[in-house]
């Protein structure tokens, strides 16, 4: 399912699915009925270290984006966030001014990118299979696909048992 971002002071949605405050803080001057947040994961927040040194500059993005990552392979809250954006339409909730830089932008690519492993983990049959077009289109292919085929120039089928020759019936017609 998608994964949204979204300011928690912006108007709620019916659309945003399941609500979900990413910050450690409560935001400012906002009353939680207001708010219409279903879950607050303050676990997966950056740590107040981090925050605190990421300040929302943007010469410091690239470096927070790295160290928030190396947070998150260690959290095991994010596991529950994961399932949940499997079930559910989940829309981060975060307090932030920039849309721009901020945690919940990071968390939500973390989140979508551990989806996709999984999916590839749980399905790899799905990956492996080699898509093919079906004879019934043979003729619709770009002409230098044809003799790719196990046939001849004819269309008769080689016989691979005997020399690679097109096969004959008994009455030496070609099949």
């Amino acid at each position: 399912m998608p994964v949204k971002i979204k300011r928690v002071y912006d108007e709620p949605d019916n659309a945003d699915g399941l609500r979900i405050l990413v910050d450690r803080l409560w935001p400012r001057g906002l009353a939680k009925d207001k708010a219409r947040v279903d879950l607050w994961a303050k676990d997966v927040a950056p740590s107040n270290e981090l925050r605190k040194w990421f300040a929302h500059r943007e010469d410091r993005w690239a470096a927070f984006q790295q160290r928030y990552r190396a947070e998150l392979a260690e959290n095991a809250a994010l596991d529950e966030l994961c399932a949940e954006s499997e079930k559910n339409t989940v829309t981060l909730l975060y307090g932030a001014r920039d849309h721009r830089i901020n945690h919940a932008r990071v968390l939500a690519a973390v989140i979508t990118e551990r989806s996709c492993r999984r999916d590839e983990v749980d399905r790899p049959e799905e990956i492996a299979v080699e898509v093919s077009s079906p004879p019934c289109f043979l003729h619709e292919l770009d002409a230098s696909w044809r003799g790719t085929e196990d046939g001849d120039d004819t269309g008769a089928p080689l016989d691979h048992e005997t020399d690679g020759k097109p096969s004959t019936s008994r009455s030496g017609r070609s099949r």
